[in-house]
């Protein structure tokens, strides 16, 4: 892992960029920060899709939207000190800028979105979906360090085996692999204990389980299955249901994006 793109959408909330950081200095990759878009050109998008703009959206005053831009190159700059890195400030940097910029990044490390304040979901959708590469979303208030025990959902798709190829240069430097499958909530594919076996081929430290949810979502099962094994990091392949669904009944990727307290590595 060689270049990194991040994007912050507030500087009251660097914690992608720290991520960002500390993991450009772990693997000695170039980083780049991209300037967030406006609230201006995100209420347009919003409206051209037949959207209102979120309760509480509003259209911030140019002065503002300056003011917001600036402190948010300052919080990038600041945690990039010392690093081969540049602000990459995308005039035309829409909420599709990202998607297609980071296509020629290894990683793209972003917050975890939510409601306004917050970054817009939008935006994390668009990175996944049209990079092509994996997404890191750090939640807020993150400040440690990923990749040293890793847990990997698996359930059986094809979205999961990518997962696997994109995540190799973070499955290869873990101390230790978890491969976890939630009982019931999987496609027809490989166990995950046929998954460990596969990783276990490339020298890695692999275990696998099959976890029953009881009463609770598959995706707070990840979650609580993480934390007690003092995994630092999720990898999951998104959207084995589709997005529309989830949106509507939620599902294990949607959970993950906006309620994980760790960090999680999507792919696409």
């Amino acid at each position: 892992m060689k270049s990194i793109l991040t994007m912050a959408w507030a500087a009251e909330d660097p914690a992608a960029f720290v991520m960002a950081a500390k993991l450009a200095r772990a693997f000695d990759a170039r980083l780049v920060g991209l300037e967030p878009p406006s609230y201006g050109v995100m209420s347009m998008a919003w409206a051209d899709a037949g959207m209102g703009a979120p309760i509480g959206g509003g259209l911030a005053e140019d002065a503002e939207e300056r003011q917001r831009v600036a402190a948010v190159r300052q919080a990038f700059e600041n945690s990039a000190t010392g690093l081969a890195s540049e602000w990459r400030a995308a005039d035309d940097s829409g909420p599709t800028a990202i998607g297609v910029i980071g296509r020629a990044f290894d990683l793209i490390v972003m917050p975890q979105p939510g409601p306004l304040p917050k970054m817009p979901e939008s935006v994390f959708e668009t990175a996944l979906f049209d990079s092509g590469r994996p997404v890191l979303v750090v939640p807020v208030g993150f400040d440690g360090m990923v990749g040293k025990r890793i847990l990997f959902a698996w359930n059986g798709s094809t979205e999961s085996a990518r997962a696997i190829s994109l995540a190799m240069p973070m499955l290869s430097r873990a101390e230790s692999i978890d491969v976890m499958s939630v009982d019931g909530a999987g496609v027809p594919g490989p166990s995950a204990a046929e998954i460990a076996q596969s990783l276990l081929g490339h020298g890695f430290k692999v275990t696998s389980q099959n976890v029953k949810a009881g009463t609770r979502s598959a995706g707070q099962t990840i979650v609580d299955t993480a934390i007690v094994g003092g995994a630092d990091l999720i990898v999951k392949g998104a959207y084995t249901q589709s997005r529309l669904r989830q949106m509507i009944f939620g599902g294990m990727t949607r959970h993950l994006i906006l309620h994980s307290p760790l960090p999680v590595l999507f792919s696409y």
